[in-house]
């Protein structure tokens, strides 16, 4: 005889695997789709699920049980196609009955603090993104060694923000403005040799929302006007901080090399 379903629990694991993929980056309606997919295993009258760009909400109803609702929120994303893929493979076998619900639990909750990779590596892979599209978009060697101390930059100051709790939009913000700023000045002094041109579009590109404008186009060819919406104003808003703090590192730079003459 089967074993009646924990309703509570399943709820619980739903919503973990749920705020995994939409921490990770995953589009909402994917998300909406694991999370029905394994709520809809419980067979009760009524899974209903609902996310948003910052949340998730989802309830369980039947004239049998207790009325379940869960609501979780979730402020800060990145981008870790890892997770996403991990957590929908156990979904799928969760829901296959390849693996029981206490099984399932368990591997999306070891996926919450599983690192793929060191912080090192990470930051390494970082700084030889800036020199290597340097290189692509034109740029001398010389010009590649110069953008990788951009990339330098750009980890520190991460990692200084991310120490203090800071939101990533004075990243975007300053890490452009100093960008601009150490390119310009350097392009001064070692002209003609140096342009700053593909050190600024190089250095820029791992700042770039390129995954927040791919998820709001899709969120929105699915229907998902609202999410779409939300991720495109997100999108806007880290251009414009890359944009201003270009513009201002460019005058900055220029004021820098008309105070010493060059």
């Amino acid at each position: 005889m089967k074993a009646p379903m924990d309703y509570m629990l399943l709820a619980e694991t739903a919503l973990l695997a749920g705020e995994i993929m939409l921490v990770s980056g995953a589009e909402i309606y994917r998300v909406e789709d694991t999370v029905g997919r394994m709520l809809g295993t419980s067979g009760l009258e009524r899974a209903e699920v609902f996310v948003v760009t910052t949340g998730i909400i989802i309830t369980l109803s039947d004239p049998q049980i207790k009325p379940i609702s869960l609501v979780r929120r979730v402020p800060e994303k990145s981008t870790n196609l890892g997770n996403i893929s991990e957590t929908n493979e156990i979904s799928r076998q969760f829901c296959g009955g390849s693996i029981s619900l206490e099984e399932a639990y368990e591997r999306i909750q070891a996926i919450r603090g599983k690192q793929r990779y060191p912080r090192w590596f990470l930051n390494l892979c970082m700084i030889l993104t800036t020199g290597f599209f340097c290189i692509i978009l034109g740029g001398s060697a010389a010009d590649c060694l110069l953008s990788l101390m951009n990339g330098v930059f750009i980890v520190l100051w991460t990692e200084a923000l991310g120490k203090l709790q800071a939101k990533s939009f004075f990243l975007n913000l300053m890490g452009p403005l100093f960008i601009a700023l150490f390119s310009t000045v350097a392009a001064g002094i070692g002209s003609p040799y140096v342009n700053a041109e593909p050190m600024i579009a190089g250095s820029i590109m791992p700042l770039l929302p390129g995954v927040a404008i791919t998820n709001a186009i899709r969120d929105t060819l699915q229907g998902d006007y609202v999410s779409g919406g939300a991720r495109i104003i997100e999108a806007f808003v880290v251009a414009l901080a890359i944009a201003v703090g270009i513009g201002v590192g460019l005058a900055l730079g220029g004021l820098v090399m008309g105070g010493i003459g060059l």
